[in-house]
């Protein structure tokens, strides 16, 4: 976990927040989320084979203001770490509004960004907004990861967003996001080893389809059909790989969700 989420700027809350839940879960008291993920719009600005939610014939963005009342409420609680995803939330006007809502009031904030729009104006913005983490999508080198995300250009986009956020918001944690599915299995080695010579966390997760939209029009299907004996000798790869936020249980896992 200490991969993914950046607490050493506000470990004390962090840790005094932790011991409250223990105590009241131990005392056999009501729990309180300690975690939170916001799916602050539907709206993006890619059509990635895999997801669904621009698909929604509702393109909404969560109302700043009850976003503000809803962070207040969970800091109330003694939630600890938050995390601020899509659609792609750098298509919000004002993004970093919330960004900074979310820091006045939780420790960790993670924000979730195909990183198209990430460049050294929105980097500096992440620096000075307090963020804590910054988790962005890759699914394959070059060619594989340009079909997935159906956009040209876009791995090479990716990529010099993590540069930006190297050079311009030092000090906020960089995650690669990958999906495994069938499209990139045979591709997941080589970008496993590009990451890591990013120097940044790398983390996995299998491919899930998602639910259909009231009122959607537009088709929607996912393959799935892959090669588990692919599948896991890759998971062996990743074992002991000092750059792999998931753990050893969640990577061992990962062929059975197909």
């Amino acid at each position: 976990m200490s991969k993914i989420v950046n607490i050493k700027k506000s470990l004390p809350l962090v840790l005094a927040r932790s011991m409250r839940w223990h105590l009241r879960h131990y005392m056999g008291l009501a729990d309180y989320p300690v975690a939170a993920t916001f799916q602050l719009t539907n709206k993006c600005n890619l059509r990635c084979v895999m997801c669904n939610i621009p698909n929604n014939p509702e393109q909404n963005v969560l109302p700043l203001d009850l976003f503000g009342r809803i962070v207040r409420e969970l800091s109330g609680l003694g939630c600890c770490f938050a995390s601020l995803s899509g659609g792609e939330v750098l298509t919000i006007p004002g993004f970093f509004d919330y960004l900074r809502e979310a820091k006045k009031n939780l420790p960790s904030i993670n924000t979730v960004t195909n990183g198209l729009l990430l460049d050294e104006a929105a980097a500096r913005e992440f620096k000075a907004a307090g963020a804590d983490s910054v988790s962005l999508s890759l699914d394959g080198m070059d060619s594989t990861h340009e079909f997935i995300r159906r956009s040209r250009g876009a791995f090479s986009k990716t990529v010099s967003a993590i540069e930006n956020l190297k050079k311009y918001a030092p000090g906020v944690k960089i995650v690669v996001n990958t999906v495994i599915m069938p499209g990139n299995i045979d591709d997941l080695y080589r970008l496993t080893k590009f990451v890591n010579s990013l120097g940044v966390a790398h983390k996995f997760q299998p491919l899930n389809e998602h639910p259909k939209f009231d009122g959607q029009s537009k088709a929607y299907s996912v393959n799935r059909d892959i090669d588990i004996r692919k599948v896991t000798a890759f998971v062996r790869f990743l074992e002991g790989r000092k750059n792999v936020a998931n753990s050893r249980y969640f990577l061992r896992s990962i062929p059975a969700y197909f």
